[in-house]
């Protein structure tokens, strides 16, 4: 009975050694790394946009509260308006600021069988696009969809499938702030046999 001799890794492939922090440990057998980022700034054109539409809808509430209880004829009680101009300040300043640093935390990679990305702050919730572009986060799939690159043609976003949950700032399967996005978006596509299009929104 013989060992069965181990894939060679492909020309221009990265060592496992010289792999960022919290990628190594996703490595599989006989998977060899082509590319690897480290996502970074805040990536506020990325946002969700559904997520953006609600808290829209929710501010034009709250300041139609709050026009109706300054425009009342008993003023005393104008500090409670603006208790709640405060606090709808603070929350939301808060939300931005802790969800808006996720493309700081992430860490991804390419390799010959999948493109992984990592969140450094929670390593388990991490997402896996597979060969034919079939999309796998927070437990759910996703069928393969158009690759989308936005940003600049120097350095940019590229969201791989739809989040199976919009509920997050920022959906899983986009790699954040990628240097020349387009180059690495053809080598996702032609090293994982994505038959769906690249879509080029960059500027």
């Amino acid at each position: 009975m013989t060992d069965t001799q181990p894939t060679p890794a492909p020309p221009g492939a990265i060592p496992p050694e010289k792999l960022l922090q919290g990628l190594r440990g996703q490595l599989q057998k006989d998977e060899h790394v082509l590319w690897q980022g480290r996502g970074s700034g805040r990536a506020l054109d990325a946002f969700n946009r559904g997520l953006l539409i609600r808290f829209g809808l929710l501010g034009l509430g709250v300041a139609l509260l709050i026009f109706l209880m300054l425009d009342n004829r008993n003023p005393e009680y104008n500090w409670v308006a603006w208790l709640l101009i405060l606090l709808l300040l603070v929350r939301v300043g808060m939300f931005v600021m802790q969800t808006s640093a996720t493309p700081s935390r992430q860490v991804a990679m390419l390799t010959t069988q999948r493109a992984v990305s990592v969140d450094l702050l929670r390593p388990m919730a991490n997402w896996v696009i597979s060969h034919g572009g079939e999309g796998r986060a927070d437990g759910e799939h996703v069928p393969p969809q158009p690759i989308v690159v936005t940003g600049t043609k120097a350095r940019g976003h590229i969201r791989l499938n739809h989040a199976p949950q919009n509920k997050r700032a920022y959906p899983p399967y986009i790699l954040f702030s990628v240097e020349h996005p387009l180059e690495v978006a053809q080598q996702i596509k032609t090293t994982l046999k994505i038959d769906q299009p690249i879509e080029d929104r960059t500027r």
